[in-house]
This record gives C-alpha cells, sequence and structure tokens, in this order.
C-alpha cells in the first residue's frame, strides 16, 4: 500500500502543530522497537571534533573502507552548520541487558535497519521534507561486512535508502547528548568486563523540522 503524503500547504508547521508531530514520532520510534525514546532540541545534540578523531586513534577497521565513515562522509564543521538548521530531532535507544557483545552488535543493526531509516521515511511523507537520520554504527558492519562498499567505488550504494553514517562520524558526543536526555552510558571497550555494565544502548537520531 503507497503512503499518503502530507499536502504541500501543511509542509511548514508552526511549532504547536510540530511538537505534536514529533511526540507521534517519538511513539513510532518505540513501536519500531526501541527501549525508549526522547524529543530532544538541537541544540541538546552535542557536536565534538574529538569523537570524529578517536575514528582514528585507536584506528577503527572501518576507517576507509566505506562512504559514510572517516575520512568520507560528511565533516564536523558542515554537520554543525547542518545542525543549526533543525530545531528538533528523535532520540532513540535500544538497550541491552544480556552482557553480550554479539547481542549489542545486533541492537545496532536493528538500530540502523529497522528504526533510523523508516522514521526518517515516515517523517518525509508527512511533510519534513528535510529529515535526515543517523545510526549507531558504521553501514559497513550492518550491511555490507564481507563486500567492498559499492558507493566508495563510484557504483553507487547497495542500499541507498537504509545505509546512514554513524552518530559518531559527523561528530555527535553520544554520551553527552544522551546524558541530556537523562540516560546513563556505559563506555565499553575490548577490555570491559561486560558482566559489570548494567546495560549496553545502541543510539540513533533523527534530526525533524
Amino acid at each position: 500500500m503507497a503512503t499518503i503524503a502530507r499536502r504541500a500547504a501543511q509542509i511548514c508547521p508552526d511549532e504547536p502543530q510540530l511538537l505534536n508531530d514529533l511526540e507521534r514520532f517519538r511513539a513510532s520510534a518505540i513501536e519500531l522497537g526501541a527501549t525508549d525514546a526522547s524529543v530532544v532540541r538541537s541544540e541538546d545534540v552535542i557536536v565534538d571534533e574529538r569523537v570524529r578523531a578517536k575514528c582514528r586513534f585507536p584506528l577503527c577497521s572501518n576507517y576507509n573502507t566505506n562512504m559514510n565513515c572517516p575520512p568520507h562522509g560528511m565533516q564536523v564543521e558542515e554537520f554543525r552548520t547542518l545542525l543549526g538548521r533543525y530545531r528538533f530531532g528523535i532520540l532513540f535507544k535500544i538497550d541491552v541487558t544480556s552482557g553480550r557483545m554479539e547481542d549489542f552488535k545486533a541492537a545496532n543493526r536493528r538500530v540502523s535497519t529497522d528504526i533510523v531509516w523508516k522514521l526518517e521515511s515516515e517523517a518525509f511523507y508527512d511533510g519534513y521534507r528535510f529529515a535526515v537520520g543517523f545510526g549507531g554504527g558504521s553501514c559497513k558492519d550492518m550491511l555490507c561486512p564481507k563486500l567492498e562498499c559499492a558507493a566508495l567505488a563510484g557504483k553507487g550504494c547497495r542500499h541507498e535508502y537504509r545505509a546512514r553514517p554513524g552518530m559518531h562520524t559527523v561528530g555527535i558526543d553520544v554520551f553527552a547528548t544522551a546524558a541530556r536526555a537523562g540516560w546513563e552510558l556505559y563506555p565499553v571497550g575490548s577490555s570491559c568486563d561486560l558482566s559489570s555494565v548494567p546495560h549496553l544502548s545502541a543510539i540513533g537520531l533523527v534530526l525533524i523540522d
């Protein structure tokens, strides 16, 4: 069944209408599988150049392997300018309490492939034509783990409607942004005892205006 788009006269709603729609999109994120979701103002999305630097130090295995990971993709200053054109976003997460890294990776995949693009699409067809989403991990891991990035090779993305950059790629400080939403996150690395972590959280963001 085709999606019914909102007519053009409704594309620029006033803030009360926008807030009403944002609450509906927040509920949609939950329906799509998020553990929690929050309407956030754009000024509460924290951007820091050091986030992107962490893709290089230590060097991430996805670095320079796809169009959405550094050194490719939107630069931090470019994203900071873009963010300034939005008033709100939907921040959402999937919590994993099993203590298993493979379950956390699966949750990151669900954020990117089951929620981000679907929520972005819903907002687009409701008249928010500039809605744009960011996932919690690398699209290379999610969609093409054993294939070269076709987009990087100049052949066009195999998953153009599903592949999205990770929040870290554009310099979003996920920890600080989640704290603004009242969420607790725990840094996890290769030497971490996962049994000591109450939960792991895969997080995504869709900017809407």
